[in-house]
């Protein structure tokens, strides 16, 4: 099975709309996260979401293994750009015991506040083809809820469930898939 056939058949996901980060093309950051992998086994991919938090994604993954799904925006530069530089140093499973960010992994940047989180993956790819089907997923801490991306908020916690019929489902259902992910162990941190 493929990752992307994987991620399609998992009962949850994280999904998260792409664009550039800190100066930098998607294509290159999805470059030097492939890099992080070869040469560490993990990598972490910096993000900042109130529907995505460190909690959040470590109770969806407990289950099943669980995989990100990076989609295009739904126009073309609707993804806002970040362009603060920072680079995180430690990573924390519980905002209380801090790791250091292993020397071999490619600058972790972005802006460093308290909402900074990091999610923590084993395999990627870009090698796919597809869409996704918005209508298909639900948020997963409040699974009424039809997905919702705003400015700010590109990175959500999802559920597979019929959203057809909800009268607030996103009107840009069909989004290409440009890449996929698989979480692993701790899943999402905090970063600094």
């Amino acid at each position: 099975m493929t990752l992307l056939d994987a991620a399609l058949s998992s009962p949850n996901c994280v999904i998260s709309i792409m664009g550039d980060h800190a100066g930098e093309s998607a294509d290159a950051i999805f470059t030097r996260k492939l890099v992080d992998i070869a040469r560490t086994g993990i990598t972490f991919w910096l993000m900042r979401s109130p529907k995505a938090k460190p909690q959040q994604v470590q109770e969806i993954c407990k289950p099943n293994p669980t995989y990100a799904i990076f989609i295009s925006p739904a126009t073309k530069g609707g993804a806002r750009p970040t362009v603060k530089e920072d680079v995180a140093k430690e990573y924390s499973d519980d905002k209380m015991n801090w790791h250091m960010i292993p020397k071999e992994i490619t600058p972790v940047t972005g802006k460093l506040d308290t909402a900074a989180t990091a999610l923590v993956f084993d395999r990627m790819t870009t090698d796919v083809s597809g869409t996704l089907d918005l209508w298909n997923y639900s948020e997963a801490f409040a699974v009424d809820k039809p997905l919702r991306f705003i400015l700010g908020c590109s990175t959500v916690c999802a559920v597979k469930k019929d959203m057809k019929s909800n009268p607030e489902k996103i009107k840009s259902r069909y989004r290409e898939i440009v890449a996929v992910a698989r979480l692993v162990g701790p899943y999402c941190v905090w970063i600094r």
